[in-house]
């Protein structure tokens, strides 16, 4: 299986290189806080939409992420991270470069600390109120 990183940068066709303007930031950022590029954190969300999506229609057997099928959706999050942006800069970049560092956090130590990481996002829920039904 392929890893989201993977699909994006390793090809000569992968959007990451195609666009690799977009993802400049990356390289000179403020104060050594690097943000997870707009283009970038949207296309996951888009495939995260998808699988959720996918899985609302009782996981078929066949089901393509193709580039026009979910592209509402992608521009959707571009723009709305493109206004977050805009309107809270200080916030916006607080928020890309947490995402960008537990990224990064996960990536360098691998299945390590697969447990604690789990119990850690498990706490961010609050199950107490969340509808079971």
């Amino acid at each position: 299986m392929l890893r989201p990183y993977d699909r994006v940068f390793t090809s000569a066709k992968s959007i990451g290189l195609k666009y690799a303007g977009c993802f400049g930031e990356i390289v000179s950022n403020k104060g050594d806080h690097p943000e997870i590029p707009i283009p970038l954190l949207a296309l996951m969300v888009t495939a995260i939409y998808a699988a959720l999506f996918w899985k609302m229609l009782g996981s078929p057997g066949k089901f393509n992420l193709t580039g026009n099928q979910f592209s509402e959706t992608y521009v959707f999050y571009v723009k709305f991270l493109e206004k977050l942006k805009k309107d809270a800069p200080a916030k916006f970049h607080c928020m890309m470069a947490d995402i960008y560092e537990g990224v990064q956090a996960l990536r360098q130590k691998g299945n390590n600390h697969l447990a604690s990481e789990h119990q850690d996002a498990l706490m961010l829920l609050d199950l107490d109120d969340m509808a079971e039904n």
